[in-house]
């Protein structure tokens, strides 16, 4: 329980250090682009010390291109 609240705790921090700056850019791009991560981030990392096991990003882009990479090699032989 006290690791999620340094999570939080740190959360928070980034956000006043953060939100001051996105009010002043007005991009609503960068703004979306800032909470998708900033949200993404916070889930995988409370995942993580929540004790549930989080693959590596590696593994899925692999098994994505896996198909692709057969496909060429085919046309090598």
């Amino acid at each position: 329980m006290l690791i999620f609240l340094g999570i939080f705790l740190l959360c928070a921090a980034v956000c006043l250090v953060e939100i001051p700056y996105l009010k002043k850019v007005n991009s609503k791009k960068e703004k979306q682009i800032f909470w998708s991560l900033f949200i993404v981030s916070i889930l995988i990392v409370s995942l993580k010390y929540g004790g549930v096991e989080v693959p590596n990003p590696g593994d899925g882009i692999a098994f994505l291109l896996k198909p692709f990479s057969d496909f060429l090699f085919s046309l090598l032989k």
